[in-house]
C-alpha cells in the first residue's frame, strides 16, 4: 500500500511540473496570444487547472503569467495580490516595492511599482470568483493597452523609464503548502 501511494505521489509531482502548450490566456473578454506556449502546470489539492509561464512576446515584451483556478471547496487565507507581491519580493530579494500608480476597473487591478528606488514594473491582477491571473508586465505595454480600454486618455508616465527585468519563476500554487495561501473549507454537518 505504501509503495502504491509513493508511486502516485511521484507520478502527480512529475506530471504537475511537466511543460505543455497553451495558445492564449484570457483576461475577461480579451485574450493574450502566447508565443512561447510552454507552460508549467502547478498542482495543489485546492487547485484545478493552474499554471505559470514566462513569455517573450513580440508585441508586449517579457511577461510572467500565473493562472490559478481554485477548487470551489477551498478558500484563500488572505489577500491574493498581497501573497503574490510578498512571494515576488522575497524570492528576488527586493528591498522596496513602492506603488507609484494604481487603477481598479471592474475585476482588474493595474499597479505600477518602483522597485528598489530605481526600476519600474507593472502588475496586472485579474480576478473572478475562483480564478486569479497575475501578470508581471516588464515593459508596461500590456498594462497601458488594458488601462486604455477603460480610460482611452491614459498614457503611462513610467513606460519609458528604467524597467525591472530580473526573471521571476515562482508559483503561489507550488508554495501554498509551505506558506498556507489557501486551504480546504471545513463544512459542519448538523
Amino acid at each position: 500500500m505504501k509503495n502504491i501511494l509513493l508511486f502516485i505521489t511521484v507520478l502527480v509531482f512529475f506530471t504537475a511540473c511537466t511543460p505543455s502548450t497553451i495558445n492564449k490566456v484570457s483576461l475577461s473578454s480579451n485574450k493574450i496570444i502566447l508565443e512561447n506556449k510552454n507552460i508549467i502546470h502547478t498542482f495543489n489539492e485546492c487547485t484545478n487547472f493552474s499554471y505559470y509561464v514566462n513569455e517573450e512576446n513580440k508585441e508586449y515584451g517579457k511577461l510572467f503569467i500565473e493562472y490559478i483556478d481554485l477548487n470551489s471547496s477551498c478558500k484563500w487565507n488572505g489577500f491574493q495580490r498581497g501573497f503574490f507581491e510578498e512571494l515576488f519580493k522575497s524570492t528576488l530579494k527586493i528591498k522596496s516595492m513602492k506603488i507609484v500608480e494604481q487603477f481598479d476597473y471592474k475585476n482588474f487591478e493595474f499597479t505600477t511599482y518602483l522597485i528598489d528606488e530605481k526600476q519600474y514594473l507593472n502588475l496586472i491582477y485579474n480576478y473572478e470568483v475562483f480564478k486569479d491571473i497575475f501578470i508581471l508586465d516588464y515593459s508596461g505595454k500590456l498594462s497601458q493597452e488594458y488601462i486604455q480600454k477603460f480610460d482611452n486618455l491614459y498614457k503611462s508616465k513610467y513606460l519609458n523609464k528604467n524597467r525591472f527585468l530580473k526573471k521571476y519563476n515562482k508559483s503561489l500554487v507550488n508554495m501554498a503548502t509551505f506558506n498556507g495561501y489557501f486551504s480546504k473549507e471545513k463544512f459542519l454537518l448538523d
